[in-house]
């Protein structure tokens, strides 16, 4: 007798496919499996723990040491991958029990294609060790981008109702109030994890008795949370400040049948929010808000001036008095530096002269160093020049511009043997040659103050970096930001030298957080124009989540990211421009999907991490699984 299909109705009319025990598409799963997806959401982001671990990264010339400490990704990496075995489980489980189902979506074609070409990018990558678990102090490799995935079918398949949002979103209140007010201990100089307890709390018991020796790179009053980084704090909020300020809106409608106390506390919830993403002193979230602002008054502007008119008066009352009592001695100047770096980079490219150039520091075109040939060239505000040096006759050495000229020398200080170059186009440099304890011979340029040291060995010349390191010179390419690379605090730099190396992965990339594996950091003249010090500082991400993506897993992953959260907007449009707004999940699924809308933009300037995207995926499968709901009940 032929198996009978299950009976399309409306309980299961948006099921793309159910099994024969599965719930009505508007029926929880219950409490026992939300558990993941809350713990997802609202703890991972809280954890902070010291560990210990040995990786082999000293094979690259820029890194000094294999034994290294953590305590802000490991941790986070180890949870999300428990996690994620966690659901796979519970999805086995639902198979075995006839009980699974999935929702009907477009949105499972991009991640199929973004899982799909994550995984490619391990398999081609030549640092497979690196890209599985992610590089140093991030650990976002491809178990952890696969484990997102994951979670957000989990979550767009598991959340169902109403109660199921409200589990979702209450456990990230409460993780939020947590960190708002650890967050408000570092701004007043009282950091929790400053404290005996919290260190306590945060490393092994092995550690304990040497608590006095934990030191912070955190300045006292800067607020870091448990995410990290500065920006990090900013980054995040940006996702869930529009959530919270919706679910005010919707206390405050609610009028008399809601309680006093819970206006009060959304209220406290937005402010403590917007008290810490003012106080991070980092405007990428700041950025992200107000993209998500202008989409608000775009899609519901008649209900936020007529309709949510007292609301929104109360939240501005809540918001300017944080915004400007926190922010002004921290984010006017801040506003202003960002600013007047595009204004100088336009006087620059069209007023400066010569001889201004001369009277500023000097810019380094590249220093290309020809090993075998012990040729050295070098160009100096677009001058150039070559030393030649005679190893068989060492510490001869002839120094010979573009025309064949050959520069002069004159004596600096015959003490020390300095000779500075007796030419008005390069009388910023000097040269003087040294020998080390072990007899080692140097040849050393100087730039403005800026050492340039070359090892003169029988085999040729090379160029030792500040950890004593031989490092290939040669002709970094970058695209943009020639005039203005300390733009966004040094992001104009990063993102110069990033553009080129995303022209090799617009296909499949070098492998999940590998981009400190390839980033040019042999780039010490780039560093020196930018003004970076010391000039051995690492770049292990763009500070651009999209750049990032394209670099480690392809510029496909990244377009198939980007399409997901395209069509989710284009989604949540169609749903929330007519919506009438009455209900408790229209609310939280607008806000939701403000937040994921300014934490997009907000990525423009921030990195991903696993402090930070547990958090985001949970909250959009949320949003998505939200709309799902919305489209059933028009």
């Amino acid at each position: 007798m032929p198996k009978q299909k299950k009976k399309i109705t409306k309980e299961t009319s948006g099921y793309l496919w159910s099994m024969s025990e599965a719930p009505g598409i508007d029926e929880s799963y219950g409490i026992f499996q939300m558990i993941p997806l809350m713990f997802f959401k609202a703890i991972i982001i809280i954890i902070v723990r010291m560990v210990q671990y040995t990786r082999n990264v000293t094979q690259f010339f820029w890194a000094n040491r294999n034994e290294l400490v953590d305590f802000f990704s490991y941790a986070k990496m180890v949870a999300i991958l428990i996690c994620a075995t966690v659901v796979l489980l519970l999805l086995l489980y639902r198979l075995f029990s006839q009980s699974f189902a999935m929702k009907g979506t477009l949105l499972y074609i991009p991640i199929i294609i973004y899982s799909a070409f994550v995984i490619l990018s391990h398999l081609f990558s030549d640092y497979k060790e690196f890209a599985l678990l992610g590089f140093n102090e991030r650990f976002e490799g491809t178990l952890v981008l696969l484990a997102y995935m994951i979670i957000l079918f989990f979550a767009i398949n598991t959340i169902n109702t109403e109660r199921d949002v409200k589990l979702i979103l209450y456990s990230v209140v409460g993780s939020s109030i947590l960190l708002g007010l650890l967050g408000v201990s570092q701004a007043i100089g009282h950091d929790f994890f400053r404290t005996r307890l919290g260190g306590m709390m945060i490393t092994p018991r092995s550690f304990w008795d040497s608590l006095d020796y934990l030191t912070f790179t955190f300045r006292p009053g800067q607020i870091y949370q448990t995410v990290y980084n500065l920006n990090y704090v900013s980054f995040y909020l940006s996702l869930l400040i529009p959530v919270f300020s919706f679910l005010f809106i919707h206390s405050i409608m609610k009028g008399k049948s809601e309680k006093l106390w819970k206006k009060i506390f959304w209220g406290f919830v937005v402010a403590l929010a917007l008290f810490n993403l003012i106080g991070s002193n980092s405007i990428g979230g700041a950025f992200g808000l107000g993209v998500a602002a202008i989409v608000a008054i775009i899609l519901l502007g008649r209900k936020l001036f007529l309709e949510w008119r007292k609301p929104v008066l109360i939240l501005l009352i809540i918001a300017i008095p944080v915004v400007v009592g926190t922010g002004y001695q921290q984010w006017i100047p801040k506003i202003i530096e960002t600013i007047s770096t595009v204004f100088i980079s336009e006087q620059t490219e069209t007023q400066t002269t010569p001889d201004e150039i001369q009277s500023a520091k000097s810019y380094i075109d590249h220093i290309v160093v020809h090993s075998e040939e012990a040729i050295i060239d070098f160009s100096i505000n677009g001058n150039e020049l070559s030393f030649f040096l005679h190893r068989d006759n060492w510490p001869s050495f002839d120094i010979i511009d573009a025309d064949g000229n050959i520069i002069e020398l004159a004596v600096l200080s015959e003490e020390e043997g300095v000779l500075y170059l007796d030419d008005e186009r390069f009388n910023m440099c000097t040269v003087r040659g040294q020998v080390d304890v072990d007899g080692n011979s140097y040849f050393i340029i100087n730039t403005d103050g800026q050492d340039w040291p070359f090892f003169v060995a029988v085999e040729g010349v090379f160029f030792i970096n500040e950890l004593g390191r031989i490092v290939e010179m040669r002709k970094i390419e970058a695209i943009g930001f020639r005039n203005n690379q300390s733009f966004g605090s040094g992001r104009g730099y990063i993102w110069s030298r990033t553009l080129p190396m995303m022209r090799d992965t617009w296909l499949i990339g070098h492998g999940a957080d590998t981009y400190a594996i390839f980033f040019p950091h042999n780039d010490y003249a780039g560093k020196y124009n930018a003004g970076w010090q010391p000039l051995s500082l690492v770049v292990d991400k763009p500070h651009n989540m999209y750049m990032h993506m394209a670099v480690g897993t392809g510029g496909v992953s990244m377009a198939a990211f980007l399409a997901l959260l395209a069509l989710y907007f284009i989604q949540s449009i169609k749903i929330y421009w007519r919506r009438n707004f009455s209900e408790f999940i229209e609310f939280a699924g607008v806000g939701i999907f403000l937040g994921v809308l300014g934490f997009s933009f907000a990525a423009l300037v921030n990195d991903s991490s696993v402090s930070v995207m547990p958090l985001f995926y949970g909250v959009l499968g949320t949003g998505i699984a939200i709309n799902l709901m919305l489209k059933r009940n028009p």
